[in-house]
């Protein structure tokens, strides 16, 4: 049972918080209550009294009071007079008698909510959005028919209007409650109390911070009075825990069980689930509540409890958008290199050194000659070639650089039609450089094909002969190149120092027939 593991971690949070020296010291309270009055002011002349400041820590502490009364073990809560009528993973509900003579009921409820603390407290203080997510039951009835916030005083204070339609014995009922925030954010705690307005109240600047300006009168329906509030504490970036108490005196001068039993069980476990859904609705961006959450009261508390959480969660943003590059970028590079293999060119980096190589202790004292062999790097390896396969690979070079001066394109003509082409243009030209670029490519490749190019030139004319010195210089290269396999052998790096320049050939390309693939 991980869910109710979690809700008695939760509550047992809670518990110490309230049981805190702090929320146990009458001065302290007092602080908070100054703290919020002097802060929430919308003016800077809006003034507030010492009989104000009494009056708002006396209701503080009283609440607190009635939030402890709840702490502890089942006995404990049973002896302060709580009967536990709902109790699962997630959610707690108990009913308590009010003191014998008065017309009170108490009702709580408690538990853990997936969303900021923010959003957990707009959608339980924004009056006029009730209707979005408060139960509605046709039998027995309960329908909230209006609901708004009929006058801002502070920011975090105000006084709303709640009217709700009932089953029989009950007619109309409505709520005027006064809404105030004190915060205390040592334990990410936010303590909210809901204190009804009377129709036969005196409303007095001097003791309740605001004037009757703007207060509906009663009208055709009965008020009812509500001592209470609800306190929410941060649990983690997207968990809540709530504690929500109220004493009601419904004016009904006798409450049936059944109506108790409603209430408790259905009414507020429904609610529960409505308001735990519209938490994770608001979390996704629900437009009303989104306008709602920008009021000052909600951002400031954004601003202390989740101000170095949203600091860190951008530091993790970027690590996490570095590691995608990582990623990204190792990807491409195998891919880089699988192409490499699958690729019939490759690229080889020469390495000429500048320095000779240390003795070795198996050559008897005598150096290694530097001149017979030159190292190369293919891919990422180190091997060393012969001094024929070197001029094999030079003797590619010059047909390669040769194609590329010239223009050949592989995929319009076949390399005969190239060469036949090409020599056309020469004897037109009557070029001297051209001559010589036949006679370069001729001299690393005549003289291994001379007797069987000697049979070619008895029948064949001029440019057909050079078609065949051009085919027999890359058959010959080719050959040359094979030999690669069986000069090639590891470099001992040891003891070798040198300076590295490189240049970048390209080979192994491979040939088809009538052209160059």
């Amino acid at each position: 049972m991980e869910g109710k593991e979690n809700i008695t971690e939760y509550r047992d949070k809670l518990d110490k918080t309230l049981k805190s020296d702090d929320l146990c010291n009458v001065e302290f309270l007092k602080k908070l209550v100054e703290n919020q009055l002097s802060k929430s002011s919308q003016h800077e002349d809006q003034e507030y009294s010492d009989n104000l400041v009494q009056k708002r820590t006396k209701e503080v502490a009283n609440f607190i009071g009635m939030l402890r009364s709840t702490s502890g073990s089942v006995d404990e809560v049973s002896h302060n007079g709580w009967k536990i009528k709902h109790d699962n993973q997630d959610c707690r509900v108990m009913y308590r008698e009010g003191p014998t003579g008065t017309p009170f009921h108490s009702l709580l409820a408690e538990g853990y909510v997936d969303g900021p603390l923010d959003v957990c407290m707009c959608i339980s203080c924004e009056a006029s959005l009730y209707p979005k997510w408060w139960p509605q039951f046709n039998i027995p009835t309960f329908k909230v028919t209006s609901s708004e916030i009929v006058k801002k005083i502070r920011m975090g204070e105000q006084i709303s209007l709640v009217r709700m339609k009932l089953s029989w014995p009950l007619s109309t009922r409505e709520a005027l409650v006064h809404y105030v925030t004190i915060d205390y954010f040592q334990d990410g705690l936010i303590i909210v109390l809901l204190n009804s307005i009377s129709e036969t109240e005196i409303i007095d600047v001097d003791t309740h911070g605001f004037t009757k300006d703007g207060i509906p009168d009663v009208e055709n329906v009965t008020r009812i009075d509500i001592v209470g509030g609800v306190a929410i504490q941060k649990v983690s970036t997207n968990r809540s825990y709530f504690r929500t108490i109220a004493n009601m005196d419904i004016k009904l001068d006798f409450v049936p069980p059944t109506i108790i039993n409603f209430v408790s069980r259905q009414l507020i476990g429904s609610g529960f689930k409505l308001y735990k859904k519209e938490v994770a609705s608001v979390c996704k961006g629900d437009e009303d509540f989104s306008m709602a959450l920008k009021d000052p009261c909600y951002h400031r508390i954004r601003e202390a409890l989740y101000l170095e959480n949203n600091e860190q969660n951008e530091v993790s943003k970027q690590e996490d958008i570095k590691i995608v590059h990582e990623i990204l970028e190792q990807q491409r590079d195998e891919d880089i290199k699988e192409l490499k293999t699958q690729n019939p060119v490759c690229e080889i980096e020469e390495i000429e050194e500048s320095e000779k190589p240390h003795e070795d202790s198996n050559n008897n004292g005598k150096e290694v000659n530097e001149d017979s062999n030159k190292k190369i790097i293919v891919g990422r390896k180190q091997v060393i070639i012969s001094p024929e396969v070197n001029q094999a690979l030079g003797t590619l070079e010059k047909v390669i650089s040769i194609f590329r001066e010239i223009g050949f394109n592989p995929r319009s003509m076949s390399l005969s039609r190239f060469a036949n082409n090409l020599f056309a243009d020469l004897e037109d030209k009557k070029s001297n450089d051209s001559k010589r670029f036949v006679t370069q490519v001729n001299e690393s490749t005549v003289k291994s094909s001379q007797e069987s190019r000697n049979g070619f030139d008895d029948d064949e004319d001029t440019p057909s002969s050079f078609s065949f010195v051009i085919n027999e210089a890359i058959t010959s290269t080719l050959a040359e190149k094979d030999a690669i396999n069986g000069e090639v052998k590891n470099i001992d790096e040891s003891g070798i120092s040198q300076k590295k320049m490189k240049k970048q050939r390209f080979c192994c390309i491979s040939f088809t027939s009538g052209g160059v693939g």
